[in-house]
């Protein structure tokens, strides 16, 4: 349950034997089974929508709230503050000037001014293309006095990293869209504009950050944690390099350095529900399955909304042998989106796999696995077709799980995935089931 996916989690849970069975007395698990299994199937009834990235938490990318991500946009001339589009004030001498220009003789150059509010009403990367070229030639003019060439490569450095990150925000869009090549060359491109950005004012942390979004999106895990501690060096406040590190500690499998990673961040926000929810993960990996839990609890009262945080939690309950809880959460989730393609993924593994009788519905777990089918948009795993095949066999159709399962087997590249597979074959051709191991008292 705990491994990765792309930059996501993965599918399939584990059982850890050594945990307690979760005990209840027949007659109200008998009640409480039906009313559990019927909530599940009801969350089941609305149209299929496009799964987020294989249902998985990712890499932000650039922070698009915009109270922490963005650049402060440059100030007009008009207003007392300083007008150099930084996080610090390093130009408020020229802002100044700038600001007067047009009441003070020998004040900043008419162009100069042309550039600021061309600068200041740029939304759109066309736009921000023409402020970008006309700062590189008044930065390369040495008839120029320093303070405004200066001033220029700041104003430079904004305006590269604000196009990078637009960029950034349509490869986004491609990515939802499918549209992979374009996305990957939006990627490109604003790899280079925030390489510029830095190039151009070396302390400008959001286009560190950005830069270290990117790299991890594009699987360089090395140099993105690089980019996000220089981020960190430069602003110890903003939680996101915090948060991103961490993801990225965890990819790698350097749990411990994850864990420190979200006490940070938890210690300068404790209202960021994901911050919990991957120190959960971590904590999971490293054994603490009661301290991960907690974390999924503070994490879903933070977002008791979220279909994502219930999954990690029903996930880890059912890796447990917590099936009644397990359970519950799988029904918040799909509550919240009947087309959350994990909770469909595992809530159907454990109705077709669970060791209790009480649990295991062969005919729920086969339609719960058909909507997750669905619900994938013809991206199928191996992994979702053997559950798929799990429960097909529940139902008795073992001919069809062994044709189910030759799928799978047929679109797996990975050997030890292939190999698991052919036992739940070999366990389909004898016509025999298979169950979870119950973890033991």
């Amino acid at each position: 349950m705990k491994g990765v996916q792309g930059m996501g989690r993965g599918m399939m849970v584990h059982v850890l034997a050594e945990q307690k069975r979760f005990g209840m007395s027949r007659l109200p698990c008998r009640i409480g089974r039906k009313a559990l299994l019927m909530g599940l199937l009801a969350c089941l009834g609305s149209a299929v929508s496009c799964p987020d990235a294989l249902a998985q938490r990712s890499i932000p990318r650039t922070t698009w709230d915009e109270k922490t991500s963005q650049d402060p946009q440059p100030d007009l001339p008009e207003q007392a503050t300083p007008a150099a589009p930084t996080e610090d004030p390093a130009d408020a001498e020229l802002a100044k000037r700038t600001q007067n220009a047009k009441d003070v003789p020998g004040g900043v150059p008419a162009d100069l001014q042309a550039l600021f509010d061309a600068a200041q009403q740029a939304r759109a990367v066309i736009e921000l293309n023409s402020v970008i070229e006309r700062c590189k030639n008044i930065a390369g003019d040495s008839t120029r006095i320093v303070s405004e060439r200066n001033y220029t490569k700041k104003l430079l450095s904004w305006a590269a990293n604000r196009r990078g990150e637009l960029r950034s925000d349509m490869a986004g869009q491609m990515v939802s869209n499918r549209q992979l090549d374009e996305a990957e060359n939006l990627d490109r491109a604003a790899l280079d504009d925030f390489r510029l950005a830095i190039q151009h004012d070396p302390g400008r942390w959001r286009a560190h950050h950005n830069l270290g979004v990117i790299l991890a999106i594009a699987g360089d895990f090395n140099n993105a944690i690089q980019a996000f501690s220089k981020t960190i060096e430069l602003n110890p406040k903003f939680v996101e390099a915090f948060h991103n590190r961490g993801e990225i500690h965890f990819r790698k499998g350097n749990h411990n350095a994850a864990i420190e990673d979200y006490n940070q961040a938890i210690a300068l926000d404790k209202q960021v529900a994901d911050l919990f929810s991957g120190r959960g993960n971590a904590r999971f990996a490293l054994g603490q399955t009661e301290a991960a839990l907690a974390d999924y609890q503070s994490a879903m009262s933070l977002a008791p909304d979220s279909p994502k945080i219930a999954t990690e939690f029903a996930d880890t309950c059912q890796s447990l042998g917590r099936w009644k809880e397990a359970a519950e959460a799988y029904q918040k989730a799909m509550k919240a989106d009947p087309n959350y393609l994990r909770a469909l993924q595992n809530a159907a593994w454990m109705m077709a796999t669970c060791p209790e009788d009480f649990y295991r519905d062969p005919d729920a777990a086969a339609k719960t696995a058909q909507k997750a089918i669905d619900a994938s948009n013809g991206n199928l795993t191996g992994h979702l077709l053997d559950v798929l095949a799990m429960s097909q066999a529940a139902q008795g159709e073992f001919g069809k799980a062994i044709d189910t399962i030759n799928q799978a087997i047929q679109i797996t590249d990975d050997g030890a995935l292939r190999s698991e597979l052919a036992e739940h074959r070999a366990l389909f051709q004898k016509k025999k089931n298979y169950r979870q191991p119950a973890p033991s008292n």
